[in-house]
C-alpha cells in the first residue's frame, strides 16, 4: 500500500493570501518595514514555486500586454534616467523602494487575486489596520492632548494618503456584508468615526475634498450599475449628508491651521490663495523647462536643495514640487510623463471596461475607479507615490485588475458574502 503525501502546491494559494493579508495589515505602520518586506518576499517565493510546479495556465499570472507594456516602458525609462541624473547615486538608491517594490506588489496581488472574495480579504485587512491607527490616535489624544501620525505612519501627509486608499476598502467591507451583519456594521461605523476624528486632528485639507469626490462619484456609479446599491434615493440622501459633513470638516481644518482666521473667514480664502505650493509649482515649471525631455533624474527629491532655497527656505517640507505630475516631469521629462500617463491610462481603461461586466465584477471596477480618483486628487497638492503609499496603491491596482481578468460566469451575482 502506497502512502500519498499531500501536494504542497495545493496549499500555496491559501499561504500566499495569508501572507498578503498580513502584508496589508502592517503596511501603514512606519515601524513595519522589515515585516512587510518579509511577507511580500515570502509571497513572491510561493508564487514562483507555484509557477514552476504548475504550467497549466501561465498566462493567468501576469496582466495583459496592454497593461504590462506601459509599465515596462515607464520603469525602464526611470532606470535609464540614472545615466543623466544630477545625482546618479541618489536616483539609483530610489529605484528599489520607489519602483521595484511597488511593481512587485502589483504583480503579486494581480496573481493572488483570483476571485471577488479576495478583494473582501484585502478590504478586511486594511480595515483592521485602519481601526488600529484610529484607536492609536484616540488613545494619544486622550493621554497627551495631541495626535502625531509620524509616530505610527510616517507623518500627516502619509497618513492622510493611506486613509484615502483605505476608506473605500472600509466602505467595501460594509457593502459586501450581509444585511443582518450587525457586528460588521458596528465595526465599520466605529472605524470610520475614529479615522475621521484622527484626520480632523491633523488639520489636513485636501483629503476632505478627495473623500467628498469619492463619495459623490462612487454613489453615482453604484446606483447605475446592475447589482449595485438596492435603493435609488436613499444613497443620494446619505451621500449628500456625508459630503456636507466633509465640507464642514474642510472649513474647520482651514481655520484651525490659522486660529486668527476664525474671526475673519475671508482671511481663510486669502491664505489658500497664498499657499506656498503655488510658488513651488511655478518654480517646478521653470526647472522642467531646463530639461524638458529627459528630466533631472529619478527620485522625488532630486532637486531638494534648489526647491528649499526657492520658496520659504525655512520650511523643511519644500523639497519637491508637491504635485505628482510635476514631480514626474521634473524627474523624467516629458517623455517620462507620457509613459506615466500611458501607464495610468491603461489601468483606468481596464477598470472602465470592467463596468460593463455583470455583478459583482462591475462593482470591483467601480471600486478601482473610486480609489484612482481619490488618490489622484490627494496627489494634486503633494506626491505620495512613494514608500508605503506607493506599495498600497500598486497592490490595490493589481488586486482590482486581478479580479477583473476573470470571466463573468465565474462570478455569480450572489458570490460569497462576509
Amino acid at each position: 500500500m502506497k502512502l500519498s503525501l499531500p501536494d504542497a502546491s495545493n496549499a500555496l494559494p491559501s499561504v500566499v493570501k495569508a501572507l498578503l493579508i498580513a502584508f496589508l495589515f502592517v503596511l501603514p505602520f512606519s515601524s513595519s518595514v522589515a515585516a512587510r518586506n518579509v511577507f511580500l518576499g515570502l509571497a513572491i517565493l510561493c508564487l514562483l514555486f507555484a509557477a514552476a510546479t504548475d504550467s497549466s495556465r501561465p498566462g493567468d499570472r501576469l496582466p495583459p500586454l496592454r497593461v504590462l507594456l506601459p509599465i515596462a516602458c515607464w520603469s525602464l525609462w526611470c532606470v535609464a534616467s540614472v545615466a543623466w541624473s544630477l545625482e546618479p547615486a541618489y536616483s539609483a538608491s530610489e529605484l528599489r523602494p520607489g519602483l521595484l517594490y511597488p511593481a512587485l506588489a502589483f504583480l503579486v496581488f494581480f496573481a493572488a487575486t483570483t476571485e471577488v472574495a479576495d478583494i473582501d480579504r484585502w478590504a478586511w485587512s486594511l480595515s483592521a489596520g485602519l481601526a488600529l491607527l484610529g484607536l492609536a490616535a484616540a488613545v494619544s489624544k486622550l493621554a497627551t492632548g495631541s495626535w502625531d501620525p509620524s509616530r505610527w505612519q510616517g507623518g500627516i501627509g502619509a497618513y492622510s494618503a493611506h486613509m484615502v486608499l483605505a476608506m473605500p476598502m472600509l466602505a467595501w467591507t460594509f457593502l459586501r456584508a450581509r444585511r443582518r451583519a450587525v457586528t460588521v456594521r458596528v465595526f465599520v461605523a466605529a472605524t470610520a468615526a475614529l479615522t475621521f476624528s484622527a484626520l480632523y486632528w491633523t488639520d489636513n485639507r485636501i483629503t476632505w475634498i478627495a473623500l467628498a469626490l469619492m463619495m459623490v462619484g462612487g454613489t453615482l456609479v453604484l446606483v447605475r450599475l446592475p447589482g449595485g446599491l438596492p435603493y435609488r434615493r436613499l444613497p443620494f440622501v446619505v451621500a449628500g449628508a456625508v459630503v456636507t459633513a466633509f465640507f464642514v470638516f474642510f472649513v474647520m481644518a482651514v481655520q484651525q491651521r490659522s486660529p486668527s482666521q476664525q474671526e475673519n473667514p475671508v482671511d481663510a480664502a486669502r491664505e489658500l490663495g497664498e499657499d506656498p505650493r503655488i510658488g513651488l509649482w511655478r518654480y517646478a515649471l521653470v526647472r522642467i523647462a531646463d530639461a524638458p525631455w529627459v528630466g533631472h533624474g529619478y527620485g522625488k527629491r532630486i532637486l531638494r536643495e534648489p526647491f528649499r532655497a526657492a520658496v520659504e527656505p525655512h520650511n523643511p517640507l519644500n523639497l519637491h514640487a508637491h504635485n505628482l505630475l510635476l514631480n514626474v516631469a521634473l524627474q523624467t521629462g516629458l517623455v517620462g510623463l507620457a509613459f506615466f500617463v500611458w501607464m495610468i491610462g491603461a489601468l483606468v481603461w481596464e477598470m472602465v471596461a470592467g463596468l460593463g461586466a455583470g455583478p459583482p465584477r462591475n462593482l470591483v471596477a467601480a471600486l478601482g475607479l473610486v480609489l484612482g480618483a481619490g488618490f489622484a486628487v490627494r496627489n494634486m497638492t503633494d506626491d505620495f507615490l512613494v514608500r508605503q503609499n506607493a506599495l498600497l496603491a500598486c497592490s490595490l491596482a493589481g488586486a482590482i485588475l486581478g479580479a477583473l481578468r476573470r470571466d463573468t460566469s465565474q462570478f455569480p451575482p450572489e458570490t460569497e458574502r462576509l
